[in-house]
């Protein structure tokens, strides 16, 4: 397991970088970040998507977090606190990380931190993953964050290829 995980919020600045990791994993990530990879198709795109989620922070609606292996270094993954519902308040956090940094905690740092982030600063109550019940690797990450399932959502989420999936819904209170 890695010993030291960045975390920063999105900047401008982080596009290229992210438009690489997408381009890397584009096949793995298509499936679960339809908007994701269909936004980020070249340098423009990912520059004109980047702003709009920088957008999308300023009004509190959406947020990604890039994780890193050390200061200054190409994007190793993403976590996004996205569905804020103020009402509640809940969100829902989903997360992606690239090849060479899974298996290692990177995942499970950023899932921790988001967490945290999504209850001592945006004061959220309940966070939330609707999880592919195929994808196990996803699964014992949310367990071993503190993660519950509270049950299958069935025929659930769209994926990039147009198939309907069913999902597991997990969920961790403050």
């Amino acid at each position: 397991m890695s010993n030291y995980v960045i975390i920063t919020p999105l900047v401008s600045d982080d596009a290229e970088g992210l438009l690489r990791l997408i381009e890397a994993e584009r096949d793995d990530l298509t499936t679960y970040f339809p908007v994701t990879t269909t936004r980020m198709t070249d340098h423009r795109s990912a520059r004109r998507y980047v702003s709009e989620l920088l957008d999308q922070a300023k009004a509190r609606t959406m947020y990604c977090f890039i994780l890193r292996d050390h200061e200054g270094s190409e994007p190793a993954g993403a976590v996004f606190l996205k569905q804020l519902d103020w009402s509640v308040p809940k969100c829902e956090i989903a997360y992606f990380v690239s090849r060479p940094y899974r298996r290692q905690g990177f995942a499970t740092y950023g899932v921790i931190w988001a967490v945290d982030h999504a209850f001592s600063v945006l004061g959220m109550n309940k966070v939330y993953a609707r999880v592919d019940p195929d994808n196990t690797a996803s699964i014992s990450v949310l367990e071993s964050c503190g993660f519950q399932q509270e049950g299958l959502l069935r025929q659930d989420f769209r994926t990039g290829d147009g198939r309907v999936l069913d999902v597991c819904h997990f969920g961790k209170l403050r």
